[in-house]
């Protein structure tokens, strides 16, 4: 069992560098794929990693009525004892301002504004940020004597998540396409590669060769490929997507793009050579059916 075994790896390996050298145009394209593939991840999940950032509200900001500092300091230790308040802290015009500026470091014409422009404010830190505990405080502040208005930004945070929400629908509905896209390169690579040897195929038929001893030798060529192909495409993935966040997007100020931990290649290495094996088998047995006087034993 194990010879045999051993016989149809090695056949295998011989339909790899067959396919390689006679279909390096699939090849091509089922790398172009799986790079194309990483790219979409990393770009998509780095910017609904984003958005998701965005619609998490770390402070609530209530701003005051008047800009009495006396008042405020009553304000603020009314605020600090509601529920779920970790801490609070408030920000005078001229700490407003100075907020403002170094919050907006390309906005230079901030510092010429008078400090009368910048309204005080307390920046309320919660202890959670779940949407119900955040509208309590709220709804506790508002009712403070001095508070003039209290917000987190409900309304960007729900435009946000659902914003975030479609993005991860939109990713998985690409990367359904990506593997399709997969499946289709793989299945007629195949499938070229089994006309190209017909005649030799019936052959091994009349001398009565069984269907795994023909097909075999082609699942095996088929996840040589496909890990090959994925291999390929992080070479190029590191060398062109890698660099470009580095020393264009960073450099930039955008640094939104994490590179993948190993966990997601080995899965998508792992889904990758599945997609190649399952697209061979439907591939040969496609064509199996199409060649009379194969023993199905």
């Amino acid at each position: 069992m194990s010879s045999k075994l051993t016989y149809l790896f090695m056949r295998g390996v011989i339909r790899f560098f067959v396919i390689l050298r006679s279909n390096f145009l699939s090849f091509l394209t089922l790398t172009t794929v799986i790079f194309m593939y990483h790219v979409f991840w990393v770009a998509g999940s780095g910017t609904a990693g984003f958005l998701n950032h965005l619609s998490q509200a770390n402070t609530i900001r209530v701003y005051l009525a008047n800009n009495n500092d006396i008042i405020a300091e009553q304000i603020l230790s009314s605020i600090k004892v509601l529920d779920n308040v970790t801490s609070a802290k408030y920000y005078s015009q001229k700490d407003a301002k100075a907020f403002a500026v170094a919050n907006a470091p390309k906005a230079a014409t901030l510092e010429s504004f008078a400090e009368e422009f910048f309204p005080s404010f307390i920046e309320i830190y919660p202890s959670d940020t779940l949407e119900e505990t955040l509208d309590k405080i709220v709804t506790e502040a508002g009712h403070i004597k001095g508070v003039d208005e209290v917000s987190y930004g409900k309304e960007y945070m729900i435009k946000f998540k659902a914003i975030g929400r479609g993005a991860w629908l939109f990713i998985t509905a690409m990367s359904v396409l990506f593997a399709l896209s997969a499946v289709f390169v793989v299945y007629n690579t195949i499938k070229l590669s089994l006309y190209k040897y017909k005649e030799e195929i019936k052959l091994y038929s009349l001398v009565g060769a069984t269907r795994p001893f023909i097909s075999v030798p082609y699942l095996f060529g088929s996840f040589f490929l496909s890990l090959f192909a994925y291999l390929c495409s992080l070479i190029i993935f590191e060398e062109v997507f890698i660099n470009f966040n580095i020393i264009i997007l960073i450099q930039s100020g955008i640094n939104i793009y994490d590179v993948p931990d190993i966990k997601y290649f080995i899965l998508s290495c792992i889904i990758v050579c599945i997609i190649g094996v399952i697209s061979a088998r439907a591939s040969v047995i496609s064509f199996l059916k199409q060649v009379s006087s194969i023993n199905e034993d």
